[in-house]
């Protein structure tokens, strides 16, 4: 009796080598094409982020919510509105860097924050953040962030 295998015309498995992912904040669609020739592109699933933009992911959510937001964990959000509609000063710059330290060693257990500077930019009429940090679980160490708060919310840049 004789057998044929045909497992080498099979695709290997995938491997996902990614620690972290997260939902892509535009929520574009993934495409994928099959081996066929001229086979269309697919929707395969919303597009992902993953490790270093998943973090970021996170971090963006947790400066841009306000306690009481997220109702199964009404604490979790850093009220970073709450500098935007007041005068800048380098005592609300302080403020905003504590805020930002205290915040994300509590809700952001991936990071620890190496270094935060939060400038005063009088001429855009908002706050530069920068920030170095270390992710431990990608091996990633001095990361540097930045980003604005502005009358408009907080990006990064």
């Amino acid at each position: 009796m004789a057998t044929i295998n045909l497992s080498f015309l099979q695709e290997p498995p995938k491997v996902d080598d990614h620690v972290y992912k997260d939902i892509h904040f535009d929520l574009e669609k993934n495409y994928t094409r099959g081996t066929e020739l001229d086979k269309k592109l697919e929707i395969k699933d919303l597009k992902s982020d993953y490790d270093m933009d998943a973090i970021k992911n996170s971090l963006f959510n947790l400066f841009t919510t306000l306690p009481g937001q997220k109702i199964l964990n009404p604490v979790y959000g850093l009220n970073l509105v709450q500098f935007v509609f007041t005068n800048l000063s380098e005592a609300n710059a302080r403020l905003i860097g504590k805020v930002i330290f205290e915040g994300t060693e509590l809700f952001e257990p991936r990071v620890s924050i190496l270094n935060i500077n939060v400038n005063v930019d009088y001429d855009q009429n908002q706050y530069t953040i920068n920030m170095r940090i270390n992710v431990p679980s990608l091996n990633l160490s001095n990361v540097s962030i930045k980003g604005v708060l502005k009358d408009s919310g907080f990006y990064f840049i």
